[in-house]
């Protein structure tokens, strides 16, 4: 009887054996897939970014960037093939790494470095700016990366706004480095999309369905867009009649207008529970901060608040909601767009004190409760203001690492470049100018080159590598200046392949 038990033994232990083996090639294989799967989400999400940042050049800085430029960026992007950094880097790649690296996990050095740009007006620092974003801290995919980068803004409080003799016009202009990475950051946040999503969609279909006409509010504009046959019911120019005729239209209109923007107001109250902890915490921390600077009365703390939030992050996608995916099946005529606008910008001034508000909107600014607006900063600021910033609610990417940062090779060497003009200047503190000295000791010394990595211009065209030659030159762009350098931290990881990025291992 022993024989055939220990027969039987051997025969399961074999099975189970088996079993095992095959669940763990079965397992490696699907680790494999998530990992190509995450490649190419990182990928995706910097050619995305690129582009978004591509498209913002063209409409709010036209006058430095010509349609035809940027539709050649647009179809460079489109072609992006990624390569290794060694290729370009060499045995560098593994000191860029170790650079990357070291500054990506240090965000109070990162904050300080892009303050004391500033301050010396380098030409590069809005282009660094985005690359920190983009390439160092990934497109905040990670948990993270996430992690790092708010830690980044909350020393930007504490550095720019804190030390700024007027934060609030600092923001306003929408150019400081806080500004600047909050935009870059709440635009691409998966929950912040979900909450625009919930509370927008419902008013902007609302506004284009019931009113066809240009909501205008500037009696001196309200006949300029109506038709001969249409300005005739107004009498005569300049008449008693006109004149009383154009105030009834502009009190018709105000209404219109007080009854959409409470609409929004009330969307934005009612959908505040799904507000992107994110963002909460980050607002959070910048009311605390600048509440303890003794020139900044605590009312004018939360208006700065406010006012971030509505100009920064939910009256452009109110303005522009197409970009932000909150509609996509209605079309958005010149009118509607026109009285989204006048929406959002009753919402921004009603984010104002009373002595900044446009004197123009005050007959419309009087219809509203005076705290209405307030009413949705106190739920955003509310509850007790903790230190680390909160973990995603929702992360699907939980136990995957970044392996790799993609970044073209102008833009790693303008990085470089940057970093090194800093440390060059008097705008640090003692202890972190030594630390950027032992970042940058081992760094090999660059020329400058311009940011902007995508430009590709007849007297800066790089000759081609054998990698672009005629036989395999389809989807390739030319390799050299604007290599893309997708710079991979783990030695042992396969990084991709990009004709915009370079690649070199984080920390060696």
């Amino acid at each position: 009887m022993v024989k055939p038990d220990i027969h039987t033994l051997a025969h399961h232990l074999k099975q189970e054996r088996l079993y095992v083996a095959s669940e763990k090639q079965l397992i490696q294989r699907l680790n494999n897939d998530v990992l190509k799967t995450a490649e190419r989400l990182y990928r995706a999400a910097w050619i995305a970014k690129q582009q978004r940042i591509n498209l913002d050049r063209l409409i709010l800085t036209s006058a430095e960037a010509s349609p035809a430029e940027c539709c050649q960026h647009a179809k460079m992007l489109e072609d992006t093939q990624f390569i290794d950094g060694y290729k370009t880097l060499g045995f560098q790649e593994t000191i860029y790494g170790e650079f990357l690296a070291r500054l990506r996990e240090n965000p109070r050095l990162v904050a300080s470095c892009l303050v004391a740009g500033e301050r010396l007006n380098q030409e590069h620092t809005q282009g660094v700016i985005h690359n920190v974003f983009t390439s160092l801290y990934g497109n905040c995919i990670m948990q993270e990366d996430e992690s790092y980068l708010l830690q980044v803004l909350r020393y930007l409080v504490e550095f720019e706004l804190k030390e700024s003799d007027n934060p609030r016009r600092l923001l306003r202009r929408g150019t400081c480095a806080f500004s600047i990475l909050f935009k870059l950051f709440s635009e691409g946040l998966y929950s912040a999309k979900l909450f625009l999503t919930a509370t927008l969609h419902e008013p902007i279909m609302q506004l284009l369905v019931e009113d066809e006409d240009h909501l205008e509010t500037d009696p001196s504009k309200v006949t300029e867009r109506l038709t001969p046959a249409q300005r005739e019911r107004f009498g005569e120019k300049g008449s008693e009649d006109y004149k009383t005729k154009v105030q009834a239209a502009v009190e018709a209109n105000e209404a219109k207008l007080v009854a959409l923007v409470n609409k929004f107001i009330g969307y934005l109250k009612q959908n505040t529970y799904c507000f992107p902890h994110s963002l909460r915490w980050i607002v959070s921390q910048m009311y605390k901060t600048l509440s303890c600077v003794e020139r900044l009365e605590v009312g004018e703390v939360r208006t700065m608040c406010t006012d971030l939030l509505l100009t920064c992050f939910i009256c452009p996608a109110i303005v522009n909601p197409e970009q932000y995916g909150i509609i996509s099946d209605a079309p958005i005529n010149e009118v509607a767009r026109f009285n989204l606008m006048q929406v959002g910008q009753l919402l921004q001034q009603l984010a104002m004190a009373d002595d900044d508000a446009d004197p123009r909107r005050k007959s419309s600014l009087s219809k509203f409760d005076k705290g209405c607006v307030a009413a949705f900063l106190d739920v955003v600021i509310g509850g007790r203001a903790v230190e680390t910033p909160p973990m995603s609610s929702m992360n699907l990417l939980e136990g995957l690492s970044r392996t790799a940062v993609y970044i073209t090779h102008n833009q790693l060497l303008a990085l470089v470049d940057f970093v090194r003009s800093v440390t060059a200047g008097d705008h640090l503190r003692e202890e972190e100018h030594m630390a950027l000295e032992t970042l940058l000791a081992n760094v090999p010394q660059s020329r400058t080159v311009k940011s902007n990595s995508l430009e590709l211009t007849p007297s800066n065209t790089p000759q081609l590598s054998p990698a672009t030659t005629p036989a395999n030159k389809k989807n390739r762009l030319p390799i050299g200046q604007h290599l893309a350098a997708i710079t991979s931290w783990d030695p042992t990881a396969t990084t991709l392949s990009a004709h915009i990025p370079l690649v070199t291992p984080f920390g060696g």
